[in-house]
């Protein structure tokens, strides 16, 4: 699904230059669940922003399912993003006066999809989430764990082929945080691929495969075997 080979990433500003990836390589196939860890500064959220086209690299290649994104224009890069992307973020991007139902609906409105079969597909994310009865709860109402599950129900809507998480218990308590994850692991477990970025072990451990990033390099790549049902109560 996903192949980047030597991918490099500059910031210019000025005359300094800043190198945020120096080469890194990988691969990603579908139904994977891969963490992305590394310290503040590692250059993993570049990383990630650039996987799911936020962001450009300048230098190697990037193919996502097979086409490079250097054939690709800005226009058809975020028709992909909003066709097979679906994205979780550590601060919610919610709207707080918004029902749960009108936030998951939002990916929608970008979409080709009729508004004839939009309520079926928001129900049926909500669903998954298991908010169904929040569904017409402004959301700023909502605790941080039910707010993230919102966020999880959003990028579900669209039926992507992959879900990128940035950080997406950074600001959850330990148990709301774990609850997140369990969410996570079962969308892997029904074949969506995965792609989190973390710098918390616990975190990364619901992973198959954790990449470690330092320095704008690959560290590490490793597949874990899954501990999924004996970790429970040992997240952070």
């Amino acid at each position: 699904m996903i192949e980047v080979n030597n991918l490099k990433k500059e910031y210019h500003e000025e005359e300094t230059q800043t190198l945020a990836l120096g080469g890194v390589t990988f691969s990603i196939n579908k139904g994977e669940f891969i963490s992305i860890m590394g310290p503040s500064g590692s250059g993993k959220s570049t990383l990630l922003h650039i996987l799911s086209f936020l962001d450009r690299p300048t230098g190697g290649t990037y193919k996502f399912q097979g086409k490079s994104i250097d054939e690709m224009s800005d226009r058809e890069l975020a028709r992909v993003r909003n066709k097979d992307m679906g994205f979780v973020f550590q601060s919610f991007n919610l709207l707080s006066r918004l029902t749960v139902y009108d936030n998951v609906e939002i990916p929608l409105l970008y979409s080709d999809i009729p508004s004839t079969k939009r309520q079926k597909f928001i129900e049926e994310a909500v669903l998954s989430v298991g908010l169904e009865d929040k569904l017409h709860t402004e959301t700023g109402r909502l605790s941080g764990g039910q707010k993230q599950r919102v966020a999880i129900a959003r990028a579900l809507v669209v039926d992507p082929n992959i879900i990128f998480a940035d950080e997406p218990t950074g600001n959850l308590d330990s148990q709301s945080g774990l609850q997140i994850m369990e969410i996570f692991e079962s969308l892997n477990d029904k074949g969506r691929t995965v792609v989190l970025v973390t710098h918390e072990t616990q975190t990364a451990e619901f992973a198959n495969r954790i990449i470690k990033i330092k320095d704008g390099m690959v560290e590490s790549d490793k597949q874990i075997i899954s501990n999924r049902h004996h970790r429970h109560g040992t997240f952070k």
